[in-house]
């Protein structure tokens, strides 16, 4: 049932972005076509986890803020499209270990790695997201949102029209490292993807 839940929402959705957002997608090419994944993108509209979906070419699985599973509706409804909850603000073994399984089955997951949505500028990541970043050992797409806090930013109760663009980065293997060092790459390859959309 998941399975038809995601791609028909999906099929919603990019029907929708196409006609009142002029969606396009860049650097799909450089999406790995089978394999474990990781996508980090930067976080300023509920509309990111949406748009990333859509433009990526496989199912993607999400890290969800605990807070918004506290619905039972919203819970179902947020399972079958694939996403699992994080307890932010403290070490979260169990959803560490969700990301963990599913790349080991050859899965892709995106995550946030800001933590929460910012102001339209990409902000520090979350110690634990980067390191984690390293520990999966997977190829990691970059992907550059634009456009989705103009049409949706925080407090705003209903969309508005406004061009969104995602542009993905090539693989990026990020096995070793300082944690700041890679963050520093991720973070300037997020920002240089956004200006290009932009």
């Amino acid at each position: 049932m998941g399975r038809v839940v995601y791609y028909l929402s999906k099929a919603i959705a990019l029907f929708l972005l196409l006609v009142f957002f002029r969606f396009r997608v860049r650097g799909r090419e450089h999406f790995p076509r089978s394999g474990p994944c990781l996508i980090v993108a930067n976080h300023s509209s509920y509309l990111d986890p949406i748009v990333v979906g859509c433009a990526c070419p496989r199912r993607v699985y999400f890290v969800a803020k605990e807070e918004l599973f506290r619905n039972p509706v919203a819970a179902f409804f947020l399972r079958q499209l694939g996403a699992f909850p994080l307890r932010r603000g403290e070490k979260d073994v169990s959803a560490i270990k969700r990301v963990l399984s599913l790349l080991r089955e050859g899965k892709v997951v995106c995550l946030f790695p800001e933590g929460t949505r910012n102001q339209g500028e990409v902000s520090d990541f979350k110690p634990g997201v980067v390191k984690l970043l390293i520990k999966a050992g997977v190829p990691v797409v970059v992907a550059g949102i634009r456009g989705t806090f103009e049409s949706f930013p925080r407090g705003r109760s209903f969309p508005k029209p406004f061009p969104i663009t995602v542009a993905f980065s090539p693989p990026l293997f990020l096995t070793s490292g300082e944690p700041e060092a890679v963050e520093n790459e991720v973070k300037s390859k997020m920002k240089e993807l956004i200006q290009v959309v932009s």
